[in-house]
């Protein structure tokens, strides 16, 4: 009696005949019919190992065994048509392995449903494609992981034809590389962050740039405004046409305007005017 090769992670092998080399059938409780080409039909009744089995010359049968076992074994194609409905249902585990290709037609509606976990795992490339609306729901309070191993490099790519949109928070652990980030409020930085911009700097058509903790001393920035409620550290130059001040310390400043005044006027004196400042303005 031949049986199927076990798997290798040993979920299940084809049960043996009671009818191997040990235990042969015994007369008279096997009653046997063999035709001339090799077809055979087995009753036995010997007991403890009462069986029945319908072979095949080829070697494809059916064998029912003592225990309530069945097996179905097709040394060749199999084929099994249901012209109208089919129930199946299975109390214990079910073990399915194919090794070859498998290729599953559904013309028209498909529902599947796991009663506790379901575990996916793809040895090779995976691709879906959806031509229809399409909707991914968890029906709990439960987080949902995306993970690219990145002790491989791998990364995670989202494309899409217009826009990606999140009702919810996006926390980034490293780095937003994006041609364009526009935000309908604002866009916010964690104690110990900060925002860099690039070439082009950071330009706004309807909104200025506020900096600082936002309180009522930090109004929402208005077109072309910078607020900030601590300083403005430039290692070069800070460049405006014109400038409005409280308390300033500086420890070298010049600006045209004051430059000209100083370096122009003169004092009224008792022998007469005096001459602009010989020493000029630094």
């Amino acid at each position: 009696m031949t049986t199927l090769e076990k798997p290798d992670d040993g979920s299940w092998s084809e049960p043996e005949s009671a009818a191997n080399e040990d235990n042969k059938p015994i007369y008279p409780y096997n009653n046997a019919t063999v035709t001339e080409s090799g077809h055979t039909f087995e009753m036995d009744d010997t007991p403890h190992r009462e069986r029945v089995r319908l072979q095949h010359r080829s070697g494809t049968f059916i064998e029912m065994h003592p225990n309530g076992d069945e097996v179905h074994k097709v040394y060749g194609d199999g084929y099994e048509i249901t012209i109208k409905n089919k129930n199946v249902l299975i109390e214990g585990m079910c073990n399915i392995e194919i090794r070859g290709n498998a290729n599953i037609n559904v013309l028209k509606e498909l529902n599947l449903k796991v009663g506790s976990d379901f575990n996916l795992e793809v040895g090779g490339n995976m691709t879906a494609r959806v031509h229809g609306s399409k909707g991914f729901k968890v029906m709990s309070d439960s987080d949902i992981t995306l993970h690219s191993d990145p002790t491989l490099g791998g990364a995670l790519r989202l494309n899409t034809g217009t826009n990606l949109n999140l009702t919810g928070d996006l926390h980034v652990g490293g780095i937003i590389t994006a041609d364009i980030i526009n935000a309908d409020s604002r866009l916010s930085t964690g104690p110990l962050g900060g925002v860099s911009a690039g070439k082009n700097g950071f330009t706004s058509a309807l909104g200025g740039l506020s900096l600082g903790i936002p309180t009522p001393a930090l109004p929402i920035a208005v077109p072309g405004s910078i607020f900030t409620v601590g300083p403005i550290n430039s290692a070069t130059a800070v460049l405006a046409p014109t400038g409005t001040f409280g308390i300033m310390d500086a420890v070298l400043m010049t600006d045209v305007i004051n430059t000209t005044i100083f370096d122009g006027h003169i004092h009224i004196a008792p022998m007469g005017p005096t001459s602009p400042p010989l020493a000029r303005m630094f």
